[in-house]
């Protein structure tokens, strides 16, 4: 009598297993949709959408060329002025009475890319150079010019020797940066653009090497029409 009480409790503990086993299955299986009037709401609405053609992109309008590159005045002063280029003794009492060269150089000459035109400067004697500290002797300016003929397509190279002895002397550039004599500097461009050569002052402390009509001045036959 009491095995057979234990063997039907044992098969009620089952049959409610199973059965709690079956709900919790039932549970998660996906439910049927139920299509509520603010679910058909819905859909409508994102058939709408779907239908509706999306905006066109406007176009990228095409980038204007750059215009030719120029330092504004506070990009100068921060590169030229005496009180912060790291040349200059700051603590030095006479560094007050310099003037910034932003403000010294204010009207002079400026050539296409914002460069000082200090040949047009010197011409216009709004810079005057010494020949020495004193100022007690004069430039020994040489008026002798070389026409450079080794350019291919571009236009021969000028170089006037009056626009650089009015400022500077014989020895700045003879023998350790040009060999005195016709042929004996085998100047490229490529040389120029590394500092040699031309590339000593030009780009640096003279205009720049960019301003390519300033050295290759004179046409040819060869060289085509004019490009700036």
């Amino acid at each position: 009598m009491m095995k057979a009480l234990l063997l039907m409790m044992m098969l009620v503990v089952l049959v409610g297993c199973k059965a709690g086993l079956d709900t919790q299955l039932v549970e998660e299986a996906e439910s049927p949709v139920v299509l509520t009037s603010e679910l058909q709401a819905a859909l409508d609405e994102g058939m709408v959408q779907a239908e509706t053609p999306a905006p066109s992109v406007e176009a990228i309008p095409a980038v204007e060329p750059s215009a030719p590159l120029t330092q504004t005045p506070a990009v100068e002063q921060a590169s030229e002025s005496p009180r912060n280029d790291g040349i200059h003794d700051a603590l030095n009492e006479s560094l007050a009475i310099l003037q910034d060269p932003v403000q010294a150089m204010a009207e002079f000459p400026r050539d296409r890319r914002g460069e000082v035109d200090w040949v047009l400067a010197l011409d216009e004697a709004l810079i005057e150079p010494r020949a020495d500290l004193l100022g007690q002797s004069e430039m020994q300016v040489l008026d002798m010019d070389i026409l450079m003929k080794r350019t291919q397509l571009m236009p021969w190279v000028l170089f006037p020797h009056s626009s650089h002895t009015a400022w500077l002397d014989c020895t700045n550039c003879h023998s350790e940066i040009f060999e005195p004599k016709a042929g004996g500097n085998n100047i490229t461009m490529n040389a120029v653009l590394a500092g040699e050569y031309c590339g000593v002052c030009h780009g640096k402390v003279s205009f720049s090497l960019f301003v390519c009509e300033r050295c290759h001045s004179v046409s040819h036959p060869g060289s085509g029409p004019k490009w700036w």
